[in-house]
């Protein structure tokens, strides 16, 4: 896999209608057919919120239609702690 974009920063609402910030990078095969997004400085709460936001402004430009799609919301590492990452569900 090849890091196609780096720490792209975007705005997403959430589902209490309160505005945050993310960002986001994206790997992809060098066939295309597969990406991997990983969403960072986003709540595991609001990662899905967040994911819906990219894929309707800035996937459909970067990967092909029929690209399956990996989506990990990282989760900081805290003291005594390893950083996690939680794989996304994807409804688009």
């Amino acid at each position: 896999m090849r890091l196609l974009r780096q720490t792209y920063e975007f705005e997403y609402r959430t589902a209490d209608g309160a505005d945050c910030q993310a960002s986001a990078d994206l790997w992809v095969t060098v066939s295309g057919n597969r990406a991997v997004v990983v969403l960072r400085g986003c709540t595991t709460q609001n990662a899905q919120d967040a994911l819906n936001v990219l894929h309707h402004t800035w996937l459909p430009y970067l990967l092909r239609p029929e690209a399956a799609v990996l989506a990990l919301a990282l989760r900081p590492a805290r003291k005594g702690f390893k950083t996690r990452a939680l794989v996304l569900p994807l409804s688009a």
